[in-house]
């Protein structure tokens, strides 16, 4: 994941400000996740409950930061935003909706046992959830990109 991510920064960086930012984040949340999941020993609760509170945080800039600037691009390039959110936008919310459960699950867990037992079967769907929710995110902003392109006339 952490070349899909490099090969995402330099085909997509510098498009924009809060794109950057926004992969930066991916980046640590992603960095975070590897440690997590590779580490022989369970993680302390504290360092379980920090990487909820990044797996909220980077979910939510998705929505809140990214998305919503995806759609006013492609609806300003005379795309059709309405096929585009229809297609990528329910995976998107299904995706969400289980790092929302993953975060409900462990950001409050007490009981090491549950942790021992389940967290790195867990970790593991985290992880597929995480690599395809990358490429919904690349596949709307790669959308704009050649819509963007489209427009100018120039090549994608």
């Amino acid at each position: 994941m952490l070349g899909k991510l490099e090969q995402t920064k330099a085909r997509l960086g510098g498009i924009h400000k809060a794109l950057d930012a926004f992969l930066n984040a991916r980046q640590h949340l992603l960095v975070e996740y590897i440690r997590l999941s590779t580490n022989k020993n369970l993680p302390a609760k504290e360092e379980l409950h920090e990487f909820c509170g990044q797996l909220i945080d980077y979910v939510s800039a998705g929505h809140f930061e990214i998305y919503d600037h995806v759609l006013a691009a492609y609806e300003a390039s005379k795309g059709n935003a309405r096929v585009l959110a229809e297609r990528i936008y329910p995976r998107i919310k299904r995706n969400t909706d289980e790092a929302l459960n993953f975060h409900d699950r462990y950001h409050q867990a007490d009981d090491d046992l549950m942790m021992e037992m389940e967290l790195d079967q867990d970790l593991n769907r985290l992880g597929e959830l995480l690599e395809e929710r990358f490429s919904l995110e690349d596949r709307l902003v790669s959308a704009i990109r050649l819509a963007d392109h489209l427009d100018t006339g120039e090549p994608a």
